[in-house]
């Protein structure tokens, strides 16, 4: 069994191949490169642990983001184009 290695996920597949070996994507994440990690099965519970800690702090991570910074960024470049066309 295959995972991904940035997520830990099952949802990988491969994307092309040739000499130089398979490239893979991830559904979840998408991670894309030629690095897998390959699992036995025995570990799986080990394994949905890691993957359930990882979407969490992702998720802690997404919360802590600040939309309005964004809005605010945009706004102040709406006002100094507008003042730019407006000296011209």
């Amino acid at each position: 069994m295959i995972r991904c290695p940035r997520c830990n996920s099952r949802h990988i597949y491969p994307v092309a191949g040739g000499y130089g070996g398979w490239t893979y994507r991830c559904k979840d994440c998408g991670y894309s490169g030629p690095l897998v990690v390959e699992f036995d099965g025995e570990n799986q519970l080990e394994n949905e642990n890691l993957q359930r800690k990882f979407r969490h702090e992702t998720n802690e991570w997404r919360q802590r983001q600040h939309p309005y910074i964004w809005a605010a960024i945009l706004i102040i470049c709406f006002i100094i184009a507008l003042i730019f066309f407006l000296l011209l």
